[in-house]
């Protein structure tokens, strides 16, 4: 019996080595499913003592405790943690392990120094499982009245508690990382939000100082146009007016044939600089605006009409994709003619071998408006040039061939509508001119 009895004790302590190391090994494995680690440990802790119950609680933040797991046999007598507060838990509450016995309760300092003896029966364990400072919960095993506990057989017990404890402690340790990655992933989509929002309201910001320079610009130099024109217009009226009438009285004052044709002359350079002054008035919104409801593409297609001679000289094509119901807008019909007319007029002269402009409309998904693009084929804007291109009297064609207020006069024409316009451009890839146009606003 002696012999069977050492041989029950080997094969005992072999199969408590066995359960701590395949307990150690759930644990080392990542990611750690809690729940099912924590079954784990009850189903092994049964397996090796035969307890009539074994429950593992967990310390939530609440501070209560919470039953993770269990197993029980038919002769368990129920849960003994009936109140689930901690201060109700002597082993919780004073961090050490709590054995109970049929005669005598107490507590020890270190289960080693728990004096277990042939006259006391042990009827249930508590073992606080700690990290530290940290609680994390108690791992507790009631037994039969008269089943003894060795010495060896508490301190597999208590390992297991520190397992059951290490457990816990890296399952929490890596939910916290993991919330604070969440945290930090969220914070960094916040930033990449906010980062985004400030470049939009950048590009807004300088599109608004290039539109307020711009209108700057137009009002200075319109003043001053203003004044000019009027102190210009009379004079040159006065000189067409009289050579108007030389030209009429020309046989009875007989006026040779070289005189004639220095009036001709003379008359043409006049009408030249009455046509710029009428620009100039143009240009600074010293001219009356007739509003009317206006049916875009009737009135491009009449631009085309009144180009057709020399976009056939300059062997162009003209696409239109104006879509039939494109809503009116309202406006001076003469003066957007006169926009669409210098748009197109400006892609011809980017084209000096031909190509194909197309003109084409979309809603505007921004404002509530029409957006209409003017593309052409030619060599482009330089880059350096695109910011200027508006302002009055730039130009980049040869001398003579354009005063440089045909954009001037097209950007306050726009302006004037209440709407916007815009150049994009490529070298020799073409350039692109959109202008918006609200539904049904009234010019001032």
């Amino acid at each position: 019996m002696h012999y069977n009895k050492e041989v029950h004790i080997r094969e005992w302590i072999e199969h408590a080595l066995a359960t701590i190391v395949k307990l150690n090994n759930i644990i080392g494995y990542l990611p750690l499913h809690l729940d099912s680690t924590l079954k784990t440990i009850v189903e092994g802790t049964y397996q090796l003592f035969h307890p009539t119950l074994c429950l593992v609680y967990t310390l939530e933040d609440d501070q209560q405790l919470k039953l993770a797991a269990h197993i029980e046999s038919d002769e368990a007598g129920g849960d003994i943690h009936l109140d689930s507060s901690v201060e109700a838990c002597t082993a919780l509450r004073y961090g050490l392990p709590y054995i109970a016995g049929s005669a005598d309760i107490w507590s020890a300092n270190v289960c080693s120094n728990i004096k277990v003896n042939s006259d006391t029966t042990i009827s249930h364990i508590c073992i606080p499982m700690v990290t530290g400072s940290e609680r994390h919960g108690v791992l507790s095993v009631t037994f039969h009245p008269e089943r003894v506990l060795s010495r060896e057989e508490l301190e597999v017990l208590l390992s297991i508690a520190n397992q059951a404890s290490a457990a816990i402690h890296r399952y929490r340790l890596f939910e916290r990382l993991r919330n604070e990655k969440i945290g930090i992933e969220r914070a960094y989509t916040e930033i990449s939000d906010l980062n985004r929002q400030l470049e939009m309201k950048i590009v807004e910001l300088n599109r608004t100082q290039d539109r307020l320079i711009q209108s700057e610009k137009q009002a200075a130099i319109g003043e001053l146009s203003a004044g000019l024109c009027h102190e210009i217009n009379n004079p040159i009226s006065i000189i067409l007016n009289r050579i108007e009438c030389l030209k009429m009285e020309a046989k009875e004052l007989e006026l040779s044939a070289s005189l004639m044709k220095d009036l001709d002359v003379i008359y043409s350079c006049a009408a030249k600089v009455s046509s710029t002054i009428q620009d100039l008035l143009i240009f600074s919104r010293h001219h009356s605006a007739e509003t009317e409801e206006i049916n875009l593409k009737g009135l491009i297609e009449g631009v085309i009409g009144m180009l057709q001679r020399d976009l056939q000289m300059n062997n162009c094509t003209v696409h239109l994709a104006v879509s039939p119901d494109t809503p009116y807008v309202y406006g001076d019909s003469d003066r957007l003619e006169q926009v669409f007319r210098n748009l197109v007029s400006n892609a011809i002269d980017a084209m000096p071998e031909g190509g194909d402009i197309l003109i084409e409309t979309e809603r505007s998904l921004e404002r509530e408006g029409v957006i209409i693009k003017v593309k052409d084929e030619g060599e482009g804007i330089p880059e350096e040039n695109l910011h200027r291109i508006f302002d009055p009297f730039f130009t980049t064609k040869r001398l003579g061939k354009g005063s440089g207020l045909g954009l001037s006069i097209c950007y306050g024409i726009v302006k004037n509508h209440g709407g916007d316009i815009r150049a994009q451009s490529t070298p020799m890839g073409g350039s692109t001119f959109s202008i918006y146009l609200p539904y049904k606003r009234k010019v001032g």
